[in-house]
């Protein structure tokens, strides 16, 4: 499988994939089969780019470890209620 069209410009995989402790998220979203279910990805869809997606958001749309969701601001925190049905 190829790896996400995304990761050029994704904040996730720029800073994480030097961390063994993501290892596991980057093979199963960003290069392996889950890419569609990437909550970055559709976060970014639904409010039309990368740049409205919080750094901090994990691909399964989780804060990264040792941080919170306290500064995502309220249309992410709608687009994933919307996501996350």
């Amino acid at each position: 499988m190829a790896d996400c069209e995304n990761l050029a410009y994704c904040s996730f995989f720029k800073g994480a994939s030097k961390e063994e402790k993501y290892k596991d998220l980057i093979d199963m979203y960003c290069k392996g089969d889950k890419q569609d279910e990437c909550v970055r990805k559709r976060v970014s869809k639904a409010l039309g780019g990368p740049e409205n997606v919080p750094s901090n958001m994990m691909p399964n749309g989780s804060p990264l470890l040792g941080t919170d969701d306290s500064t995502w601001s309220d249309d992410v925190t709608e687009a994933l209620k919307t996501i996350r049905g």
